[in-house]
């Protein structure tokens, strides 16, 4: 848990501002948008992410002037990128699901990915669970007391949980907020077996589709796709959702 929130303490306060980038402001990006700038808008909001001034608003933003200049691959980016920092912005998940039915990726998300929403929760209630089943082990094992039949159910219930709890965080692993999650934000994209463009391909992947990021070489990156093929795709065609 603590790993986690150093990742995304990390990701949001990093770096400092370039003086490069000081005359780029919110205020001026978000104008731009709204006088149907939208190029110049995109192009102030990558300067205020490459700031390190992370935001869901900003996301978002970016997201909408990505999708407006008809990129929905880099739209549907950003919007996980807003829900990441902000998973109760309707907007930005309205939006996303829109641009996944233009790109026409209909994919209902897996088991792990609807879990790993929840990643945060697990590693917290199993360390609840290990310290409540501690407390519990004394009374429970008595051969005999007063409440020994509630000590010993406590107990088994706790073991259960912190069980339970351990294995999903060990599976889903950080879910959405995952520093090698990445989604597919160009279309033609093919897994392929060699980081060549010659190699065979294992798969095809839509646009929006999430992928993990092992390693990479030269222009080529090794990743495990969704369905948990393994293989090789350009790396322009991937990004990192956590930037």
């Amino acid at each position: 848990m603590i790993t986690r929130c150093f990742l995304i303490a990390a990701w949001c306060l990093s770096f400092g501002m370039s003086p490069a980038f000081a005359t780029v402001t919110w205020e001026a990006a978000n104008e731009a948008y709204q006088h149907g700038k939208y190029e110049e808008a995109k192009v102030d909001y990558i300067q205020l992410v490459e700031r390190r001034e992370y935001s869901a608003d900003l996301f978002y933003n970016l997201g909408n002037a990505w999708f407006k200049l008809g990129d929905p691959g880099r739209a549907i980016l950003n919007y996980e990128r807003a829900l990441v920092l902000n998973p109760r912005l309707e907007e930005a998940r309205s939006n996303l699901r829109t641009a996944l039915k233009i790109v026409g990726n209909d994919d209902q998300p897996t088991l792990r990915e609807r879990i790993g929403d929840y990643a945060d929760y697990f590693p917290l209630v199993a360390s609840i669970a290990f310290w409540t089943a501690a407390v519990f082990f004394i009374p429970a094992s008595r051969k005999q007391g007063s409440f020994i039949t509630f000590w010993r159910t406590a107990f088994i219930a706790a073991i259960f949980v912190f069980v339970g709890s351990a294995g999903l965080s060990f599976w889903v692993g950080s879910g959405s907020k995952d520093p090698n999650r990445a989604l597919v934000v160009e279309s033609a994209t093919d897994l392929k077996y060699g980081p060549a463009v010659t190699a065979r391909p294992v798969e095809s992947l839509q646009i929006g589709q999430q992928v993990q990021l092992i390693s990479e070489r030269g222009a080529w990156t090794f990743c495990r796709a969704s369905t948990d093929s393994l293989g090789w795709i350009p790396t322009r065609k991937a990004e990192r959702v956590i930037p």
